[in-house]
C-alpha cells in the first residue's frame, strides 16, 4: 500500500510538472503572437520633489521651506506626463487636491505664526499627495472594480482608510487601475484598459494594485494604498520595484473596499501602504491602522542582532515555474548582508504544505457557506446571472464579450476549486492550520522568514493565464495570516525589478518593516525606470 501511494504521488508530481512546462510553452507562444513593442520611454525626472520621500516633503512643508500646493502641482505635472504611456491613473481629482493643499498650507502658516491649531505641525505626512486604488471608495468618485456592470457606479461615502488619510492631512490625488473585479495578477479591464510596466511597456505591472505600483515607480506618486488577498500589493510592488506592506489581518479596516469581504476571508485580506521609499512605510501604516495602531508597537525599537533569520528558495509547487536564478542570487546577497552586518545566522527551511500551492489558498478563501460565486460577482453580484466561461469564450472570438480573457480563466479555475463542505476543502484547511502553527513556532517572537515574491520578473502582456500558478508564491503564503513586506532587491539581467517577501509572526509588523529599511540601505531600493536630470 505504501509503495502504491508513493507511486501515485510520483505520477501526480510528474504530471503536474509536465502541465507546468506545457503552460510555460504556451506563454512563450502567446508572447510571440501578441508581444507589444516598447513604446516611447518614460520621460526623465526633472523635479526634485518627485524623488523626495513623503516624510521629508511633509517636514519641509511644516518648516516653511515648501508648500503642499507646490508638491501637489509637481505630481500633477508628472502624472500628466507619464499616464499617457503607462495608463495607471483612471480618474484624477487634481482641482480638489489643489484646493485641499491650499487649505493645508493656510493651516500650517497659521500654526507656525501661533494663530492656529499647532497639532498640524505634528502630523508626519500632512500635505503629501496620495494615490488610491480604484476599489477603495472615495465619495462621489468612480467605484467600478473594472466591471462594465458597474461602469457608472460612484462611491456613496469614503472607505475608512480614506477617512484616516484625510484626517491625517494626506491629499488623495488620483484613482489607479486594477484588473476586472480586482481578481487577477495583471491590471487590465474593459472599463479602463491595460496598465503598462514602466520598466518595459510590453510587460505587465502586476495586479490587482498594478496602477498603484506603476504610478509609484514612474514617480507619479510617492505613497499610495492598495489591497491584498492573494498578492495584490506584493506582486505589483515586486514587478515595479517598490515597497508594499500587507499588515497583520484586521488591523487596518477594509470597510469601503470592493469586492466586499467579511467573515473568514477577512483573515486573508489586507489593506496597506505602497511606497517608493522604505522610510514612508511605518508612517503610512500608523495612519491606516488608526485606533488599532498601538497593537503593533511600531515605535518599539527592533534589535536586529537578536533576529532569527529563515529563508525558502522555492515553494516546490509542481504547477509553478522554478525560481529565476537572478532572484535566488539577489535573495542570498540580501541574506549575506544581514548575517554579516548583525552577526546573526540564517537557516534554510521547508514547509511541505506549500506544495499544495494555489489550492491551499482556494480552500481558505471558501471556508463559509453561501459565499457568492466569482461567476456571479463578475455579473454584478447575486441575482444578475453568472458568467459562463464557454459562452464568454465564444463571444470573445467575435469581440463582443464584456469581460477580459483573464476573467474568463479565473471563473473557469473556480470550478476546480475545493468548495466549502467538500472533503478536499476540509483537508486543505487542516493543512493550512498546520502550516500556520509550524510557521509561528519556527519564527517565534523575534524571527523573520524570507521568500521570493514571484519566481520570475514581470511577464509580457497576454501571457498571465498560462502562468497563473506562479501566484502560489503570494497566494499560498497568504494563508499564514502574517504581516508581509515586499522589498525590492534590484534589477534582473533584463533590467526588470524583482524582490523578496519578509514575513513575521502576527502583530510583529515592525520586524518586517525594520528589515525593509535595512535592505534598502544595501540595495538602494527603488531604481528609476528613466533618467533623473536634476
Amino acid at each position: 500500500m505504501t509503495i502504491v501511494k508513493s507511486m501515485k504521488k510520483i505520477v501526480i508530481y510528474v504530471a503536474s510538472r509536465c502541465l507546468c512546462k506545457i503552460l510555460e510553452a504556451l506563454a512563450f507562444i502567446l508572447f510571440i503572437l501578441f508581444n507589444r513593442p516598447k513604446r516611447s520611454a518614460i520621460p526623465p525626472i526633472v523635479d526634485r520633489n518627485l524623488v523626495t520621500p513623503a516624510v521629508k516633503l511633509s517636514q519641509q512643508m511644516r518648516d516653511g521651506q515648501l508648500t503642499s500646493e507646490q508638491v501637489v502641482q509637481s505630481f500633477i505635472k508628472r502624472i500628466k506626463s507619464v499616464n499617457p504611456i503607462i495608463n495607471a491613473v483612471v480618474f484624477d481629482r487634481f482641482e480638489k487636491a489643489l484646493d485641499e493643499a491650499r487649505e493645508i498650507d493656510r493651516r500650517i502658516a497659521a500654526a507656525r505664526a501661533g494663530n492656529g491649531d499647532t497639532s498640524i505641525l505634528k502630523m508626519p505626512l500632512v500635505g503629501v499627495p496620495v494615490s488610491v486604488k480604484e476599489t477603495i471608495a472615495i465619495e462621489g468618485h468612480p467605484y467600478t472594480g473594472g466591471l462594465k456592470a458597474r461602469k457608472l457606479t460612484r462611491a456613496a461615502k469614503n472607505a475608512d482608510a480614506v477617512d484616516l488619510l484625510q484626517k491625517n492631512g494626506l491629499i488623495p490625488i488620483a484613482l489607479t487601475n486594477i484588473p476586472e473585479l480586482a481578481m487577477w495578477w495583471d491590471s487590465n479591464n474593459p472599463v479602463y484598459g491595460a496598465t503598462n510596466n514602466p520598466y518595459d511597456l510590453s510587460r505587465i505591472p502586476g495586479g490587482s494594485s498594478g496602477g498603484e505600483a506603476a504610478l509609484l515607480a514612474s514617480a507619479g506618486s510617492v505613497v499610495g494604498i492598495g489591497s491584498d488577498i492573494a498578492g495584490s500589493i506584493r506582486i505589483p510592488a515586486n514587478f515595479c520595484g517598490v515597497f508594499g506592506h500587507k499588515p497583520t489581518p484586521k488591523i487596518v479596516s477594509t470597510e469601503g473596499m470592493f469586492p466586499y469581504c467579511n467573515g473568514e476571508r477577512e483573515m486573508l485580506l489586507g489593506l496597506g501602504p505602497m511606497t517608493r521609499y522604505a522610510c514612508d512605510l511605518v508612517p503610512m501604516l500608523k495612519v491606516l491602522a488608526g485606533p488599532k495602531v498601538d497593537q503593533l508597537k511600531l515605535d518599539e525599537p527592533v534589535d536586529m542582532s537578536s533576529l532569527k533569520l529563515y529563508y525558502i528558495e522555492d515553494l516546490n509547487d509542481p504547477l509553478a515555474s522554478r525560481c529565476n536564478t537572478d532572484i535566488i542570487k539577489g535573495m542570498h546577497s540580501a541574506i549575506t548582508y544581514l548575517v554579516d552586518k548583525f552577526k546573526i545566522s540564517a537557516e534554510k527551511v521547508y514547509f511541505d504544505e506549500f506544495k499544495f500551492g494555489f489550492l491551499l489558498w482556494s480552500a481558505e478563501a471558501d471556508k463559509e457557506p453561501n459565499l457568492p460565486k466569482m461567476a456571479q460577482e463578475f455579473k454584478g453580484g447575486p441575482g444578475n446571472g453568472e458568467l459562463s466561461p464557454c459562452v464568454e469564450l465564444f463571444k470573445k472570438m467575435f469581440c463582443v464579450s464584456d469581460h477580459t480573457f483573464n476573467s474568463i480563466v479565473a471563473v473557469a479555475l473556480e470550478g476546480f476549486s475545493p468548495r466549502y463542505g467538500s472533503r478536499a476543502n476540509k483537508m486543505l484547511s487542516e493543512k493550512a492550520a498546520q502550516l500556520r502553527k509550524k510557521f509561528n513556532d519556527i519564527v517565534g517572537d523575534n524571527g523573520i522568514l524570507l521568500i521570493p515574491t514571484h519566481p520570475e520578473p514581470a511577464p509580457p502582456h497576454e501571457t498571465t493565464a498560462a502562468k497563473v500558478f506562479n501566484v502560489t508564491y503570494t497566494s499560498a503564503t497568504t494563508v499564514l495570516q502574517a504581516p508581509i513586506t515586499q522589498v525590492p532587491l534590484g534589477l534582473s539581467n533584463e533590467g526588470l525589478p524583482y524582490g523578496v517577501q519578509v514575513f513575521a509572526k502576527p502583530l510583529n509588523d515592525r520586524l518586517t518593516l525594520a528589515v525593509a529599511k535595512e535592505l534598502e540601505q544595501f540595495t538602494g531600493g527603488w531604481s528609476a525606470p528613466c533618467r533623473i536630470d536634476l
